[in-house]
């Protein structure tokens, strides 16, 4: 069954976010998207919209674009968004944006250049407040109350935009659904590298790293491990932009903390690889993710901030 999320924008218009091919899949009753292809029309799709059709409407007129990128019905103009908890790195941009830098090495920060989720977008678009974001925000734990405006966070129909900084310049943003999520949670702005979520803090951010999962992992480890410099990397993997995240920052400790030890393992031997020089630990995990960690201690009254030097 596909999961649909639905956003209404300031002007009325409605955007659906689905996974696509999983759309196609289950209208063409097709076992993989290879039988799928054969029903092309051109460069796109053309079916039965599922909300037109729930409500009695019998015209196919939601066309589908052939990379799945973006979809519209022309009876009830909704417009459908490919989403699928992962970043798109296929967006191509001009490789003369990418001739600058900062510090002493060369390196190269990948702009948010998609025409239709641009930087733009989110300073002009979306809300800075929301009752019901706010709440779903305090739902998770206390500590977001006051720290959700710090952050910097946004909101679009309820929903949580969140902004990646570098060196305190925005240059990406994600988007995490709220209410009954299902399996579609977060959606991924276009970009041609993913980029890491960092909290840079303190008078020397970036000397003491701590590696995790998830932008919601990497501001439980701002109150857990309160010396260290969080940095999600989005995903099981560190990628080699990442990396040069890292080398940037010239940290002279990293620590690992994702949701499996084996994970971490692996993440702290490519840091080693790349930066031999630096101490690169792990703070071992049976399943248990850094903000499940901390509303764990919260509830048996542990101590909060207990990542400390003995790591």
């Amino acid at each position: 069954m596909v999961d649909y999320k639905e956003v209404r924008k300031r002007d009325g218009s409605v955007l659906i976010f689905c996974n696509l091919e999983d759309l196609l899949l289950e209208f063409y009753n097709a076992p993989s998207m290879e039988v799928v292809q054969s029903n092309l029309k051109g460069e796109e799709y053309i079916i039965h919209c599922p909300f037109c059709k729930e409500e009695g409407h019998t015209k196919h007129k939601l066309y589908i674009k052939s990379d799945l990128s973006v979809g519209h019905c022309f009876v009830c103009t909704r417009s459908f968004i490919n989403a699928t908890n992962k970043i798109d790195t296929t967006f191509q941009i001009s490789s003369g944006l990418l001739n600058f830098g900062w510090g002493k090495q060369q390196f190269n920060l990948v702009p948010l250049t998609d025409p239709t989720w641009s930087l733009d977008k989110f300073f002009n678009e979306f809300d800075d407040y929301s009752e019901e974001g706010i709440k779903y925000l305090i739902g998770r734990h206390k500590y977001l109350e006051n720290l959700w405006q710090a952050l910097g966070f946004k909101f679009w129909d309820g929903n949580i935009v969140m902004p990646f900084r570098y060196h305190g310049d925005i240059f990406y943003y994600q988007i995490r659904f709220t209410g009954n999520t299902g399996k579609i949670r977060y959606f991924f702005p276009p970009i041609s590298a993913k980029p890491p979520y960092i909290i840079e803090h303190g008078p020397n951010p970036g000397k003491k790293i701590i590696i995790c999962e998830g932008v919601f992992d990497a501001i439980s480890l701002l109150i857990q491990a309160p010396s260290y410099m969080p940095f999600a990397v989005l995903g099981s993997s560190i990628s080699d932009y990442q990396i040069d995240f890292l080398r940037e920052y010239v940290p002279e400790k990293v620590l690992i903390y994702m949701d499996e030890t084996e994970i971490s393992k692996r993440i702290a031997g490519r840091v080693k690889h790349e930066l031999g020089y630096c101490d690169v630990r792990i703070i071992p995990s049976d399943g248990e993710d850094p903000e499940e960690c901390m509303k764990r201690r919260m509830t048996y009254g542990k101590e909060i901030g207990w990542i400390d030097e003995k790591y």
